[in-house]
């Protein structure tokens, strides 16, 4: 007879679960015990982490790369609450990752057991959906469910929490439901009103300034080539918020950069100046429009695809709010824009915007002597790796860094948190990234505090030969707090340098990785080629001034017509 934990695994694998990246405790030892077998016959493989907040990052990043769930475990507890941190950054960013956290026994429950955690409360708002599972026989549907609510409407991390004393139970026959059912939860579904089609297509075709403001949405929908159609048609520019940075080639000639905090100020000076903005699987970030005032005052017609219907009331009211999916949405907005019949001649608007990004681009690109610059570090790498490679990041300076100046070439090969800013994604979500696509080169770029925060995971990617390269941007500092601190704070610079411990090199090599020192453009190169023949897990260690800002930004609160694009502690 099937047990609990047996179940649980039959469960998994009919949803199509591979891989399971977590960590064994008490609470979940009689599942990793179950599926003993699947990892012998080669069914299903384990991925054994050194923090669970890698194991959920890893899920993530499985997740972004891929399309799919990306599923971790752990035990109750510090397990369970260990995985907080890689949840919420899922939930931020909207990706489907499933936790199977195990639970002190029934009978334990609410009086103070060892290792018990009130996962229910924990979970509730940092998760689309948690769920305890109170018998056996609810396993089945409720690993259904999991997957379910994860995918559906606006993706998200899903908990499902399992005392210990169900592993073990066992039962005769398992019945396995064929479609999920969630009391209370209801899908958004896509919704065709011609009416507010129509509106939409007017506004887009009668504008004289239009722009496209793509996010993440359309990378879940697979979107892109919709997107491209409807801005070539009408000869639209795009820009991107930081995580819509996948969502369109960067080499296509109306993409003009992620705008924002510290995106490209041309992006941010084209929205401002727009007379209408089509808005597509992206809400309105405080990250994106840092002052919602500076928005409205531009008086701008607003229309948004979005599967979330909160969003086109959340902090700005727009003039056509279309629910639903952003692919299927955007195939009919087409249809309505054919219909209407006429477009206004745009060639003045785009060449606005060129002439903007022209500008701009004399404060972005410049050498100085003696010092590696990031804009070229990261034009470097892109040159050497192929033009599919998925490329994570950490969190600090080197992200926005990335923001501004890393060029993706193809969808869903940029993966990164942007939501909430979690310093230590990017190695693990590198590793989940490439166990989703092993035929892809994928690399981490990443910063030296965002690095160890997570960097003893690099152990498990030797371990599992999982040959992902992290790329280390090393100022010895907290880089982006010590910039706020240099530039806002009046130079009161605390807390945040390091002194010479580690060398990446060593600590690299120690771990059974290789480890570059790259000093110069042509190490950089030549690392990241060895690297990738070896085929093994890498990191190359590239030193960056501590001095160097990551520009454009804005001070503390500021407005996008703020955006500050040279450095201010040096005369113009």
């Amino acid at each position: 007879m099937p047990t609990g934990a047996r179940i649980t695994i039959d469960a998994l694998k009919r949803e199509g679960v591979k891989v399971i990246f977590g960590i064994p405790g008490l609470s979940n030892m009689q599942l990793y015990d179950a599926f003993i077998e699947d990892l012998q016959n080669g069914e299903l493989r384990h991925v054994l982490m050194r923090h669970e907040q890698a194991a959920a990052h890893a899920a993530d990043g499985y997740a972004r790369a891929s399309g799919i769930p990306g599923v971790c475990t752990a035990t109750s507890g510090p397990g369970a609450t260990n995985l907080v941190t890689g949840l919420i950054t899922a939930y931020w960013d909207s990706s489907p990752v499933i936790a199977i956290t195990g639970q002190v026994p029934r009978n334990s429950i609410g009086k103070m057991a060892f290792q018990e955690a009130d996962a229910m409360g924990i979970f509730e708002h940092i998760t689309k959906y948690v769920v305890e599972v109170k018998k056996l026989e609810e396993i089945p549907i409720w690993i259904k469910n999991a997957f379910y609510i994860a995918t559906t409407g606006r993706p998200g991390p899903v908990v499902v929490d399992i005392p210990r004393d169900i592993f073990y139970e066992k039962v005769e026959e398992v019945k396995w439901p064929e479609k999920p059912m969630v009391k209370g939860y209801k899908e958004f579904p896509t919704i065709i009103d011609r009416q507010k089609l129509k509106k939409a297509a007017e506004i887009l075709v009668n504008a004289e300034r239009p722009i496209i403001l793509v996010g993440t949405g359309v990378v879940w929908s697979n979107a892109t080539q919709e997107v491209l159609e409807l801005a070539e048609y009408l000869h639209i520019p795009i820009v991107s918020t930081f995580p819509g940075k996948s969502a369109i080639p960067h080499d296509h000639p109306l993409y003009f950069g992620a705008m924002g905090y510290y995106g490209r100020a041309e992006a941010s000076m084209a929205a401002l100046e727009s007379d209408a903005m089509l808005v597509i699987g992206a809400r309105f970030s405080d990250r994106t429009f840092t002052s919602y005032d500076e928005m409205i005052e531009t008086r701008k017609k607003f229309i948004m695809i979005n599967i979330d219907p909160s969003d086109g009331e959340r902090a700005i009211k727009v003039d056509v709010n279309l629910v639903g999916n952003a692919k299927i949405l955007l195939r009919e907005l087409m249809k309505a824009i054919y219909e209407v019949g006429k477009k206004n001649d745009h060639s003045a608007w785009i060449k606005r915007v060129k002439e903007y990004k022209e500008y701009y681009s004399q404060f972005y690109y410049y050498d100085e002597p003696n010092k590696l610059k990031p804009w070229k570090i990261l034009k470097t790498i892109r040159n050497t790796i192929p033009r599919d490679a998925i490329v994570t990041t950490g969190v600090g300076q080197h992200q926005m860094w990335a923001e501004v100046f890393w060029e993706v070439l193809e969808p869903r090969t940029f993966l990164s948190s942007t939501g909430m800013g979690t310093m230590g994604f990017g190695l693990p979500a590198a590793m989940g990234a490439k166990l989703a696509k092993p035929d892809k080169v994928v690399v981490d770029l990443d910063g030296d505090g965002s690095f160890l925060m997570t960097g003893n995971n690099l152990a498990t990617a030797v371990d599992e030969h999982i040959p992902i390269i992290s790329v280390v941007f090393d100022n010895r500092t907290l880089g982006l707090v010590r910039q706020v601190q240099d530039l806002f704070f009046g130079n009161r610079i605390v807390g945040v340098d390091y002194g010479p411990s580690p060398d990446f090199v060593k600590l690299a090599e120690a771990f059974g990785a290789l480890g570059f020192n790259a000093t110069s453009y042509e190490e950089i190169e030549k690392s990241l080629k060895t690297a990738m023949k070896e085929n093994i897990p890498a990191v190359i260690r590239i030193p960056v001034d501590k001095e160097e800002l990551a520009l454009p930004t804005l001070p503390p609160g500021g407005r996008l017509k703020q955006v500050i694009v040279r450095d201010p502690r040096k005369s113009s």
